[in-house]
């Protein structure tokens, strides 16, 4: 899904992301962003949590458990592909 927001400054120098933008990113309240300034650009993304969790056993061994969040390289892919058409980088 494809959106555009006007954002604006305040007095404070803080940027308040509109209603619409955090529904259409599933975002709730104390969540974090990761802002990437470029030249003059600032792309704002979601961040993910870890994929994995691990934990110590009884006898001190590294435990690795799945978070429940299957990855898949090939949408991940595309979704990156996506996002650079739509900036106009190369594919």
């Amino acid at each position: 899904m494809a959106m555009t927001a006007t954002l604006t400054l305040d007095e404070n120098g803080r940027l308040f992301l509109p209603e619409a933008v955090c529904r259409a990113l599933g975002m709730k309240a104390g969540e974090k962003v990761t802002a990437e300034v470029s030249s003059d650009r600032i792309e704002i993304t979601k961040e993910v949590p870890s994929q994995v969790q691990t934990t110590r056993s009884a006898s001190g061994r590294v435990v690795v458990s799945p978070s429940g969040i299957v990855p898949h390289a090939g949408e991940a892919v595309r979704q990156e592909r996506a996002a650079l058409a739509l900036r106009g980088g190369k594919k």
